[in-house]
């Protein structure tokens, strides 16, 4: 779904299906509604008439899940910090999921619950990436690429790579050789993408037919193309080596399905070939290192739920604690006020003792009521109770919070 779609389907879900707060996360191969509702009693209706209004037809109900109350805050902490992806630690899945939580806040579908739910999942999902390292070794194509290259040529600063084949694996590839300092970056003119990928990594297009004139400025060559055919031939690569200085290296990595380089070619003197098979070696090697962190990750994924938990929690007593301490102050005040008036004189000092005294015994006498508010926040018929018993007076949006 597009951000239009998305935009749409929140405001419309929100105004007719009973829900107080919603988001969506819509990517490459998932997309999810992270809803709420006021109360558990609605929490079925509200669900059942959001995934009607989603699908009518059948088509959709064996794709379609629900996870309800911790187990979906669970799943949503794991989407984010990347351990319910593809590839595991996938690192593009934070970006998408705060791309949601401002695309919700924008719409206007946020309550607040919902809305310290997503900020949460974010600041465990950055916690997770910044102390595991679930998400440190590369495991795209485009990144092994990258690294490798690095890696064999000793840094990339000034080095000019050749990019043939402008799909989103070469534009990966390209993209982070420039990041790691590669340049020139020289774009073979081939297909409708080239020129656009040029542009977009501050490129020049080039004629494969001039790469042996353009020989001296690279060192470095990327292919992956959707040719059946072999694009780079072992006569190509000798007539580049001849133009480039003695004892110079070229790498060569070749991430086309099938091979865009003649196999041969890596028996030239100085050269270095790397297929897709290579790259896949170390993809592998990555992510098995990837999940030797899972545990840890999962761990505070967990911690990150149940503090969020308490927190909602503590919440929905917020508005009955705020009452019950103002109803204290209120009694403390007057009071004292009456007390005061029936005394002698005070100086400065004796007033500031009496307050304090005050201060003291309604702290006292307030802290088992709010600590037993604390504990049974999530109780409706506790808050009651203490409302009750201390004639506490709320209106209905301040008790929702």
């Amino acid at each position: 779904m597009d951000e239009r779609q998305v935009v749409e389907a929140l405001r419309a879900i929100v105004a007719h299906s009973g829900l107080s707060g919603a988001a969506c996360l819509s990517t490459c191969n998932r997309t999810e509604f992270y809803l709420s509702v006021a109360d558990e009693a609605t929490s079925r209706l509200a669900t059942s008439r959001f995934f009607h209004y989603l699908s009518r037809g059948p088509e959709f109900a064996n794709l379609m899940f629900s996870h309800p109350g911790e187990v979906g805050l669970r799943h949503l902490f794991q989407v984010a910090s990347g351990l319910d992806s593809m590839i595991l630690g996938e690192a593009q899945v934070l970006a998408q999921f705060k791309r949601a939580h401002r695309i919700a806040q924008d719409a206007g579908t946020l309550d607040g619950d919902l809305d310290l739910i997503l900020r949460r999942a974010v600041e465990t999902a950055k916690l997770v990436r910044s102390t595991t390292g679930i998400s440190r070794q590369a495991v795209g194509f485009g990144q092994v690429a990258a690294h490798l290259a690095e890696d064999r040529l000793g840094g990339l600063d000034g080095v000019g790579a050749v990019i043939v084949g402008g799909g989103s694996v070469g534009g990966a590839a390209a993209r982070l050789l420039r990041r790691r300092g590669a340049s020139p970056i020289l774009v073979v003119r081939r297909g409708p993408r080239a020129a656009a990928l040029a542009e977009a990594v501050g490129g020049e297009l080039v004629e494969q037919a001039h790469l042996s004139s353009l020989a001296p400025r690279f060192q470095v060559i990327v292919c992956s193309t959707a040719s059946e055919d072999r694009v780079l031939l072992r006569a190509d690569v000798a007539r580049i080596r001849e133009a480039q200085a003695v004892g110079s290296k070229l790498l060569i990595l070749d991430l086309a399905v099938p091979r865009d380089v003649e196999p041969e070619t890596g028996s030239l003197p100085g050269v270095e070939l790397l297929d897709i098979d290579h790259l896949g070696e170390v993809v592998s090697h990555n992510l098995e290192r990837r999940e030797a962190h899972r545990s840890q990750a999962e761990l505070m994924v967990d911690q990150g739920v149940a503090a969020l938990t308490e927190e909602l929690r503590g919440r929905g007593a917020a508005p009955v604690i705020a009452a019950l301490v103002d109803r204290a102050e209120a009694v403390r005040q007057g009071e004292l006020r009456r007390a005061i008036s029936r005394m002698r004189p005070l100086d400065e000092e004796e007033r500031i003792q009496l307050e304090r005294l005050t201060q003291s015994i309604a702290a006292k006498l307030m802290h088992q009521p709010i600590n037993f508010l604390r504990q049974h926040a999530d109780d409706q018929d506790s808050r009651r109770l203490l409302k009750e018993a201390f004639g506490l007076r709320l209106d209905e949006a301040a008790e929702k919070g």
